[in-house]
């Protein structure tokens, strides 16, 4: 297992996959993660698809701009649409725990928010009063992309108050 710092310094959003299944343990390691992200007041508003069918996911694929590899898996996350407001932020949190979860276990991941919801919504069968949060595609990477670069906590951190920057040295 990777340990959680460095597993949050190097997951990357995976978009080339091998041609190369991944295992039901695997996949139900990755839902219980996912199951375990902290949820406002523990409602748990969350439904998992986990979709493997080759022909449902290049469906999925087709109404959804934001999905660019043949991935051999995904999870979509939804929440019935009188939980949206709330539930959203615990799809996130769940979407998360998926992302690290994956990496974890040398499978790639990337968080998608480009799909038509609607028709991904009848792909899955799922009813008018579901709303899809997140698709999260998964797979064996066929190769990891360069760490993007990131801000200086000094350009995104305040202390105590608005404007007061951080000028605590950068962690390494």
């Amino acid at each position: 297992m990777v340990e959680v710092l460095e597993a949050i310094r190097t997951r990357r959003s995976v978009r080339s996959f091998k041609d190369e299944k991944i295992s039901d343990q695997n996949a139900a390691k990755i839902l219980e993660a996912a199951r375990w992200a902290p949820s406002a007041g523990n409602k748990q508003p969350w439904t998992f698809i986990y979709v493997k069918d080759p022909q449902v996911l290049r469906m999925i694929k087709n109404c959804s701009p934001g999905f660019y590899a043949d991935a051999t898996a995904a999870i979509v996350i939804g929440v019935d649409k009188k939980d949206e407001q709330r539930g959203t932020l615990d799809a996130c949190f769940a979407a998360e725990n998926i992302l690290l979860a994956a990496h974890a276990l040398g499978i790639g991941s990337c968080a998608i928010v480009s799909f038509n919801s609607d028709p991904v919504r009848e792909i899955v069968n799922a009813p008018e009063t579901w709303q899809p949060i997140l698709v999260v595609s998964l797979g064996y990477p066929d190769k990891f992309p360069s760490p993007p670069s990131k801000r200086k906590l000094s350009e995104i951190v305040c202390v105590n108050f608005y404007g007061k920057k951080w000028q605590t040295s950068e962690v390494s």
